[in-house]
Parts: C-alpha cells; structure tokens; sequence
C-alpha cells in the first residue's frame, strides 16, 4: 500500500549526516557511534585548533588577590572610546615577546593598552591619545554618543570553572556596581532562559556563565567573552571564545591570569599553535591600587549577601 511505498522510496535514498564541529576528534573510537559510512572529513582551516579570523585573543596578568579588580577595571576599559582600537584591530598585528613582556602592539595602537609597571618590559607611550588622566579607576563616562551605541546592543560573557565560582562572582560584581546575570545549572530554568533571552535581543549586558554552560550559548550580541578562570585545556578555551565572533561577526576574547596561572596557560596555547597576545591595561598599576578600597568592602559583603540568597 501507501505505506510499502513510501517505505521503499525512503530506502532509496540514503541519509547523509553532515556534522559540524570547532573541536571535531579525530579519535575513531569516539566517531564510530556515529555508524558513518564513507565518510569524509573537511577543515576549514589549515591549524587545528583554529579560531576566526575576525576574533581578537587578548591575555592579561596580575597577582591572585586583584583578578577581581582586573576585570572590574577591563569592563569599564571596553566600555571607553579608547578600547575601540582593540575591538577592530585587524588579524595580524604584532604580539608580544613569548613570554609575555614588552607587549605592545605596533603602529598606531602602541601603547594604547600599555601600563607603566616596574619590571614587565618597556613598554613605549607615556601619554596615550584618548586616556584620561584619572586612567579607569574611576567609573568611566559613556558621554560619547557613538561609543554607547556601539555598545547599546552588546554583551560581555564571563566564563568561571565551576557553578560555585559563577555564583560568587556574580555576587561579587554586583556589590561593586556592575548589573551582571548569573547564568549557570544552579540557576532555575526559567531565570536561565530569561538571560538567554535577554542575551540575543541585547539588554543582558554582562552575563558570568559556569564552564559546562558554554557549548549552549548562542546570541549573536555578544562582542566579548573573558576567561576568568582559564580553561582547563585547549578545547575548553575554543568552546568559550567561540561564543562571540560568529557568522562573520567581530569579537574579542580577554582571559585574565594569575601569576600561577601564566605559564601553564601560555604552555597550552604553545602546544595548540596559539600565539601569546599579552594585553595590559591604561595605568593598570594605579589603578588597580586605588579600586582596592572598592574590593575591601565588596568582600566584607559578599558572605552575608550568599547566605541570604
């Protein structure tokens, strides 16, 4: 009947899966599950762990006690007209020594980001066309109109290790003025979707989401993503920054490092091919030293503030 022949026509036509994958294994234990038959293998990209040409990788140091205060002091950086030369540099420019010192970029952006810390390279610009004196320690005016509407419909996506480690930061970034969401398996369903939500229409501005939440995020508003806590290897690091620059889009990944943290890291991006891309920020030194107060006072808050919630 209708129903043989239908049978007998879907038989006719073979299935063809078409799988796409940023970290496709190459293992053949792990791809026979797949029952592929014939099948054939495309890349895109010459390196294997590639990322997108129009993604920018930057990474910052500091001492563990201050990796707060860093990324409070990166989110008021990317909000500034200065920063702009960062979002849309081109692919190519020039890096860092391979240990990370004396990391300028050449050119027109030299020194933009640079700081004037003791004993980390020579980093040229004394005075930097765009920064204020005051640096970013203090909360930084949006006043100019085409920085806020670039920014207007955009997202910064945080990444932490664990659901703890989300809950906490996010707490924390609260208490020290930022309206950021917490976005991990310990927040209800519908919170969760509620910040996907606000994600892809653009008003979730800065989202700290638990490691094992990355691979679900998908909003083409974000424009930055930052590794608080760097990933544990290097497939890890290309789920989380692969959250922005997508489609074609323009993006910029910052992961922020602790002096125990440097090396490793920087030995995982070396054995995947990864260039070391060192970025320090306008008078980090300074302005690190006089948010510290703001830091204080967020943390002899923030026990109570957990229990309560």
């Amino acid at each position: 009947g209708a129903g043989g022949g239908a049978g007998s026509a879907i038989g006719r036509e073979p299935l063809t899966k078409l799988l796409f994958s940023a970290t496709l294994t190459r293992s053949a234990a792990r791809l026979a599950p797949l029952r592929l038959e014939r099948a054939a293998y495309f890349c895109v990209s010459g390196a294997r762990f590639a990322t997108p040409a129009t993604l920018r990788e930057w990474m910052l140091s500091c001492g563990a006690p201050d990796k707060p205060l860093l990324l409070l002091l990166l989110l008021r950086w990317m909000k500034a007209p200065q920063a702009k030369r960062y979002w849309d540099a081109p692919p190519g420019g020039g890096d860092g020594g391979a240990d990370g010192e004396g990391g300028s970029e050449s050119g027109s952006e030299s020194g933009a980001a640079s700081g004037e810390e003791e004993g980390e390279g020579s980093e040229s610009g004394s005075s930097r066309e765009g920064e204020s004196e005051d640096g970013i320690a203090a909360e930084e005016s949006e006043g100019e109109g085409g920085a806020r509407a670039r920014r207007k419909h955009s997202c910064v996506l945080i990444f932490t290790s664990s659901v703890e480690a989300t809950r906490r930061l996010a707490k924390l970034l609260q208490l020290l003025g930022v309206s950021a969401r917490e976005y991990s398996s310990a927040v209800p369903a519908k919170l969760r979707h509620d910040t996907l939500h606000a994600m892809r229409i653009g008003t979730a501005g800065v989202v700290v989401a638990s490691d094992a939440m990355a691979r679900g995020i998908d909003a083409d508003t974000i424009d930055a993503v930052v590794n608080y806590d760097p990933p544990s290897d290097i497939r890890s690091y290309l789920h989380r920054v692969g959250r922005t620059a997508r489609a074609g889009r323009k993006g910029t990944s910052y992961t922020i490092l602790s002096d125990s943290e440097a090396r490793p890291f920087k030995q995982m991006m070396a054995k995947a091919g990864k260039e070391w891309r060192p970025l320090k920020l306008p008078q980090q030194r300074t302005a690190l030293a006089e948010t510290s107060p703001l830091l204080d006072d967020a943390l002899s808050q923030l026990p109570a503030t957990l229990v309560r919630e």
